[in-house]
């Protein structure tokens, strides 16, 4: 009895698994089934049935500007300037590469839609989960994979730990779904050139697409989908010796440009001159990018190659973020296919369809390409010297990298598949290749395990987004009911990038307008674009804040009706000093939390002078002139200060400087460049021309006077005074190690009504 009931159970069991089989094998021959099911598995993985969609997944650094995106997408159409922020200035987005287009435009219905910035960002990513992996698998597909192996390569390529790292901080960044579609297209590339038909590509629905899809995914993106196709396309063409590959290849990267050009050109044509972004000089670059080299970092706890991760590491220095390199399995993969990529080379016949085998061994040449690009000092460098330097491209090529190891992958992973048969049997061998591949796809895709649902839950348990909520909201609403309508907040902080004060990220100052209501009528100063004229004007109300009519020259000049202070910006001295001089103008403190301060500026004006007429002012350090001196100086030495800059400026409050003309007085010296000459100086005021000077000697200090006539003074606001060295010399030095220019040095100054 015992027996046969044995033997029913293993027949059942056999039925069961012959029906399970068949059900995964007519499964695998419906791609579109199999591709939903690969989305919901990614979906699980990310933990978004777990999310919260109404909290974010972070908060602070880079992601304050997705959010600050969303928030603009509410004001619609003010998304790009907007005088909300920035004011007295304008937060100008167009600063920003906005080649980005399908992911912005995929956050904007996500936002206009849900009507919520935090719900619109986490709905983004979701899509960008899907979009990912979607891209991936019909990639693999046009290589002529087997369709499980396909949703395994999905699942490893959407979350490689790039994905992981990117979806923390350039979130954009992580939706890098071109990088599957620049692959998509080369088994196509490579059908119409042996079927002589290589124009035919162009009429090609999906090669179309893909390449306005890539066009419009950002620059980065599209650069290297341009750079992959050049590769494979000259890789081809000498493997094969068939120069058609060439022009093959050229015809998507032709479409592309004819996509991207007019955007880049668009952007370029609106973008102002100096969108203020910080100077990050190429040499740097390498130090900021992904290596290779860092595979190497897990030997260090078994004592290998000591030495040189020593090495590496003094050559890495201090990084932005951590590098995050596509995966632990494809780094090591790769790393060997480069090895032992002519284990791979196979000759083909003319009539041999393009199978993802046949072009395994041009992968195998682009991964070691995509190695020495991203090695440290490597071709990554040579792009940054010829693009701009804080690009950092090396981070950018890494989906790239993943997806062509991901490609070599499954062309060896199908020689252990049947290895592993020819040992042990179709079935158990069969059992063990697949387990492995999931094994393999999950130790990959480890850090992105419930990524979004993490990242909420980490969120909420830190103390200091609780803080920084509850200062938000309090702030908002003490400004509503006081109806403030003009708010400078402090300290003071250049846009785009300001570096951080103490233990505050001025990035922060945004975060009270992302959670204000749409279509609000309140400003938020956040300083002002870098070297722009209202930055100046504020920053020098703020070096005069020790009287207290500076600031309410702030409330008069400007209409700024409250002052919000960051208590992460300044220690204890500092703020009782900011405290002391609100209240000594009448500014009254409306709310107090442990991170902010709001104030409310009263409207009368101060008739104290912000200036000291006529007392020569010292320009040396320390000295009483160091608040008027706006662009183009270097720092005070004993005596005074020099040029640094083409042009020097000195600003002067407009409401100290009377009915009448102004007369400045300056104590200059000049240097002489190697041939003995020396500069002449023109003097503008608010840009007219109103003499030049010179000094007779070099390096001697001498007093030169400078009326300014009436009719050159506006009633408000603020007197700029240029100092321009004729252009032949104003950039020379006298010595190449010499810092100074051949400008003005200034030691003093005095100014006084004049007496016409």
């Amino acid at each position: 009895m015992a027996f046969m009931l044995v033997v029913d159970i293993m027949r059942l069991a056999s039925r069961m698994i012959r029906y399970t089989s068949a059900f995964f094998a007519d499964l695998g021959r419906r791609p579109v089934l199999l591709l939903c099911l690969g989305i919901l598995l990614a979906w699980l993985m990310a933990g978004v049935p777990f999310m919260r969609f109404g909290v974010p997944t972070g908060l602070w650094g880079d992601r304050t500007f997705l959010l600050l995106h969303g928030r603009l997408f509410l004001d619609w159409p003010h998304i790009f300037r907007t005088d909300a922020v920035g004011f007295p200035d304008r937060l100008d987005l167009l600063g920003f590469p906005f080649t980005d287009l399908t992911e912005r435009v995929v956050q904007f219905l996500t936002t206009r839609l849900t009507g919520d910035v935090i719900v619109g960002a986490n709905v983004y990513f979701v899509i960008i989960v899907a979009v990912n992996f979607a891209a991936a698998f019909c990639a693999l597909r046009s290589f002529q994979i087997r369709p499980w192996w396909c949703l395994a390569g999905a699942f490893a390529f959407a979350f490689i730990p790039y994905f992981a790292e990117r979806s923390t901080g350039h979130d954009y960044l992580a939706a890098y779904y071109a990088a599957p579609l620049a692959f998509l297209i080369l088994p196509r590339i490579v059908m119409a050139v042996r079927n002589r038909s290589p124009t035919g590509m162009v009429k090609d629905p999906v090669t179309l697409a893909c390449c306005m899809v890539i066009a419009t995914s950002g620059i980065y993106y599209s650069f290297f989908s341009l750079l992959t196709w050049g590769f494979v396309g000259l890789a081809l063409a000498t493997q094969e010796r068939d120069w058609r590959y060439l022009p093959a290849m050229a015809l998507p990267a032709g479409v592309t440009l004819a996509v991207l050009v007019p955007i880049l050109a668009f952007f370029v044509a609106v973008t102002p001159g100096d969108a203020g972004f910080p100077a990050r000089t190429a040499a740097d670059q390498p130090l900021y990018g992904f290596r290779i080299s860092d595979v190497i970092i897990g030997l260090e706890p078994f004592g290998v190659a000591r030495n040189a991760l020593r090495d590496y590491m003094a050559i890495r220095g201090k990084t932005e973020g951590t590098d995050a390199w596509p995966g632990p399995v494809l780094s090591a993969f790769a790393l060997l296919a480069a090895l032992f990529g002519s284990l791979l080379l196979r000759r083909r016949g003319p009539g041999v369809r393009p199978a993802y085998g046949g072009l395994t061994p041009t992968l195998n040449a682009y991964l070691v390409f995509c190695m020495i690009y991203c090695a440290p000092f490597g071709l990554g460098l040579i792009f940054n010297l010829l693009m701009r330097p804080e690009i950092r491209a090396q981070n950018r090529i890494a989906p790239f990298f993943a997806f062509a190891a991901l490609l070599v992958f499954f062309r060896l992973w199908q020689r252990v598949v049947l290895r592993l048969r020819s040992r042990f049997g179709r079935s158990i061998g069969g059992v063990t290749a697949a387990v492995a591949l999931v094994v393999l796809v999950l130790v990959n895709s480890i850090g992105s395990f419930a990524l979004f649902a993490g990242q909420q839950h980490a969120l909420q348990r830190q103390p200091a987004f609780a803080t920084e909520m509850t200062s938000i909201r309090a702030t908002l609403a003490v400004a509503d009911s006081e109806g403030l309508r003009r708010i400078l907040q402090l300290p003071m902080a250049a846009w785009p990038e300001a570096p951080t004060i103490r233990g505050f990220e001025p990035y922060n100052h945004l975060l009270p307008f992302v959670f204000s209501a749409p279509g609000s009528s309140r400003h938020w100063s956040y300083g002002g674009s870098r070297g722009s004229e209202n930055l100046s004007h504020l920053q020098l109300l703020l070096k005069t804040a020790d009287s207290p009519c500076a600031l309410a020259e702030l409330s008069a000049g400007y209409n700024f009706d409250a002052v919000l202070v960051d208590r992460r910006g300044y220690d204890a001295t500092e703020l009782a000093a900011w405290d002391s001089r609100l209240s000594a103008v009448g500014a009254r403190l409306v709310s107090d939390d442990p991170l902010r301060r709001l104030y409310r500026l009263p409207k009368s004006d101060c008739s104290q002078p912000l200036l000291l007429s006529n007392r020569w002012l010292s320009a040396a350090a320390g000295g009483e002139l160091e608040p008027l001196l706006d662009r183009g100086w270097c720092s005070p030495e004993a005596w005074g200060r020099w040029g640094r800059d083409k042009v020097q400026r000195i600003l002067l409050p407009n409401r100290d400087l009377g009915s009448r003309g102004v007369v400045i007085d300056l104590r200059i010296m000049q240097l002489a460049d190697k041939d003995g000459r020396i500069p002449r100086v023109e003097v503008r005021v608010n840009q007219t021309p109103i003499t030049t000077i010179s000094v007779a000697r070099s390096m001697q200090p001498e007093e030169h006077r400078i009326v300014i006539p009436r009719l050159l003074l506006r009633q408000s606001g603020f007197t700029t005074i240029e100092l321009r060295p004729e252009a032949s010399v104003a950039a020379s030095r006298v010595t190449p190690e010499d810092k100074r220019l051949l400008g003005v040095g200034l030691i003093a100054m005095r100014v006084a009504p004049s007496i016409q």
